[in-house]
């Protein structure tokens, strides 16, 4: 008639043998959401902080140096072997610069020459973008020096007197 069960006070229902059976076989996966959300928002922070990726031109060959300096980001000016490019905008050809016998690049300085007065048109009415004559040059390792004297020497004459080389950091 009855069944006799030895140590346990009451009978479990069949409905709370379900639910123990349930809350052992679910998974809550909010503390693995919480979880993966800081180790996204780590990653993003810690890219961040690294720095800006510098990309060079597929044309461009960058010469090899020892330097640990990380790059900020500047206005680029890029020599390839054909011609002379400011933000990847062609500014002149090469050949028509080497031999002219001058040292300043007028297209070059010309397209350096805007850039500098609207920024500075921009930091009068946004103080947190400032001019700081910064330009970053990359250059092809088989270009002339005398090509890269001139860029500079442009640069410099146009109020970008900062000047920063890329290259390829070898460790």
């Amino acid at each position: 008639m009855g069944r006799i069960i030895k140590n346990m006070p009451f009978l479990p229902s069949k409905k709370k043998k379900r639910r123990s059976r349930l809350a052992v076989t679910t998974l809550t996966l909010t503390s693995m959401m919480d979880m993966f959300t800081i180790i996204l928002l780590f990653l993003l922070k810690s890219y961040s902080a690294e720095g800006d990726i510098l990309t060079a031109d597929p044309k461009l060959k960058l010469p090899v140096s020892t330097s640990k300096e990380p790059s900020k980001m500047k206005l680029i000016i890029q020599i390839t072997n054909e011609e002379i490019m400011v933000d990847g905008i062609k500014v002149t050809e090469i050949a028509k610069n080497m031999d002219d016998g001058e040292f300043l690049i007028k297209p070059l300085f010309d397209t350096l020459n805007k850039n500098r007065i609207k920024t500075e048109f921009i930091s009068k009415n946004n103080p947190s973008i400032k001019f700081k004559g910064e330009v970053l040059i990359q250059g092809n390792r088989e270009i002339p020096f005398s090509l890269l004297e001139k860029v500079m020497y442009t640069s410099g004459q146009a109020g970008y007197s900062s000047i920063s080389l890329a290259v390829i950091s070898r460790e």
